[in-house]
């Protein structure tokens, strides 16, 4: 018997395990691989600084990777660059160090992290604090009693299935989304059916000093690129296309990279003289997906095991590791209080309904044309640039904040399908 149980080892489910682990909980992790293991997701945000702070892994974060002081921006019509600078998000001091008041210290940097590494760091750190936790268990359901989950039916390594007891489940289940699924509350996110085609390179070009870790992103007339760096010389490049420019080209994933990259002028440059680190490209279609409600009677989903959107904002350890520190007290109190009623965790779901929809509303804009507009315009207002870099840093759970509630707006416009992009110009 558990005071919890989490399925599943990635950010979301190590965030929670290490901060309900430190509050006396009895837990247990399930993981279904064994780590370290790839995944996608390499780009953090500033505003994940603070959770990273908070449960002790912050300075080993900082040795292990490289920091990501900013996003470049490339687009091919017409040859623009843009760079945003994260010291220059609203909450960050002159010195670029943390400002002062509000509700979280912000930071002017992140990371580029390999996820096989970064993800067995949280999670080590998850079990230096006092979690269980078992690889290569495969979690089949979630077991209620009535409308409560009250555990799981698990496999083990050697095949025999387990029924583990547990007063409350966390789902972090990642894009297998075990509750959403077993309950057919996923729904595809208008617009955004895209598929992405991906590679390990050496020697792509980059940015030299404190740029070195930028991320690029280029824009290119079918979509656009991913060039994310690491401190060991390596580059994650991906191409994200729509699912009728696939439908169109036809082809294993590496001709549909190499499709995308003869396609983009300002890719073939930062790619002259990479070399391949795979055998062949890989893929991933169709990955973005709303949840109806991710959480009940003593349950919740954290992470994409909630939703899932487009990565062009590097959303998803953001949006994961923050569902889960937003929850870790929540699911402390009710514990505590004996009442794990899906009533208390409905301020939760709004809190996090808000900052996700904000991205999706900034994806969808990117897509409209709009976003793109504004990134690229050749004049800005210092107001409009620090809202934009704010959105870049993640910080998107500041419902009063006057820069965000201007921006969700203008996103919202944006988005809109009968939206004129209009030309790139001063703003």
């Amino acid at each position: 018997m558990f005071d919890i149980v989490i399925v599943g080892g990635g950010p979301g489910g190590s965030v929670c395990a290490a901060q309900l682990a430190e509050r006396g909980h009895k837990l247990l992790v399930l993981e279904r691989e064994t780590f370290p293991r790839f995944h996608l997701g390499e780009s953090l945000l500033p505003s994940s600084m603070p959770i990273f702070e908070s449960i002790g892994v912050l300075p080993e974060l900082s040795e292990r990777f490289i920091h990501k002081f900013g996003a470049r921006f490339h687009l091919d019509t017409g040859a623009r660059q843009e760079r945003y600078a994260f010291a220059q998000a609203f909450g960050v001091d002159e010195s670029g160090r943390p400002a002062a008041g509000g509700s979280v210290p912000r930071f002017d940097h992140a990371f580029q992290v390999p996820r096989d590494e970064f993800d067995s760091v949280l999670l080590a750190n998850a079990a230096r604090k006092g979690a269980e936790v078992r690889h290569d268990w495969t979690v089949s359901r979630i077991a209620f009693e009535g409308t409560r989950a009250a555990g799981v039916v698990a496999t083990d390594p050697g095949g025999k299935e387990h029924a583990i007891e547990a007063r409350f489940v966390v789902d972090a289940s990642g894009r297998d989304a075990l509750l959403a699924g077993d309950r057919r509350d996923k729904s595809r996110i208008d617009r955004l059916d895209k598929s992405a085609f991906y590679m390990h390179y050496r020697n792509v070009e980059r940015q030299e000093g404190e740029r070195a870790g930028d991320i690029d992103i280029v824009v290119f007339d079918d979509g656009w690129f991913w060039m994310i760096p690491f401190k060991d010389g390596r580059t994650s490049v991906g191409a994200v296309v729509s699912n009728a420019w696939v439908k169109e080209h036809r082809g294993t994933a590496d001709e549909m990279l190499e499709r995308a990259i003869a396609g983009s002028p300002a890719a073939q440059k930062l790619l002259a003289r990479a070399e391949r680190m795979w055998p062949s490209a890989r893929a991933a279609a169709d990955y973005s997906y709303r949840v109806g409600r991710p959480y009940g009677d003593g349950w919740i989903a954290l992470g994409d095991a909630g939703g899932f959107i487009d990565p062009l904002f590097s959303s998803g350890v953001h949006i994961a590791i923050s569902g889960a520190n937003r929850a870790t007290p929540r699911i402390d109190e009710a514990l505590r209080a004996g009442d794990v009623s899906e009533a208390r965790f409905a301020p939760w779901a709004a809190e996090m309904k808000l900052g996700t929809d904000t991205f999706i509303d900034a994806v969808q804009a990117f897509y409209a044309g709009g976003l793109v507009r504004y990134l690229f315009a050749e004049k800005k207002h210092t107001f409009l640039r620090r809202s934009i870099t704010s959105l870049l840093a993640g910080d998107v759970y500041s419902p009063d904040a006057r820069w965000i509630v201007d921006v969700r707006s203008r996103l919202r416009e944006m988005a809109a399908p009968a939206f004129d992009p209009m030309p790139i110009v001063g703003v």
